[in-house]
């Protein structure tokens, strides 16, 4: 039980610390477009623009990601709170699903 603990508690942590990491690089990419804003040539403008719209996409797909795990979260939460509120209904619908599925795939 304790190790269940201790793994979760690893996983999250790595996983806010990818999600930090990620931040950081957008940061000190959108940091660096700025420091660089002086006078370039055509092409560096170009690829300047360019370097500013992949990173205004990947701020929103980032922000897209944390909503969409933030929902998932609730909905295992929700999910934990209606199998321990009904647990033998829960172990039935489980089993009839398996059931199902296992003769579904046994047709092929």
């Amino acid at each position: 039980m304790a190790k269940s603990k201790i793994k979760k508690t690893v996983r999250k942590n790595s996983q806010s610390k990818v999600s930090h990491d990620i931040r950081e690089v957008i940061s000190h990419a959108e940091e660096l477009l700025h420091v660089t804003a002086g006078d370039l040539g055509d092409k560096a403008r170009e690829i300047r623009q360019q370097l500013a719209h992949k990173l205004e996409a990947a701020r929103e797909k980032f922000q897209n990601l944390d909503d969409v795990k933030e929902a998932a979260e609730e909905g295992m939460k929700e999910a934990d709170r209606v199998i321990r509120k009904h647990p033998y209904e829960s172990v039935g619908v489980a089993l009839v699903a398996g059931l199902i599925l296992g003769a579904l795939l046994n047709r092929r």
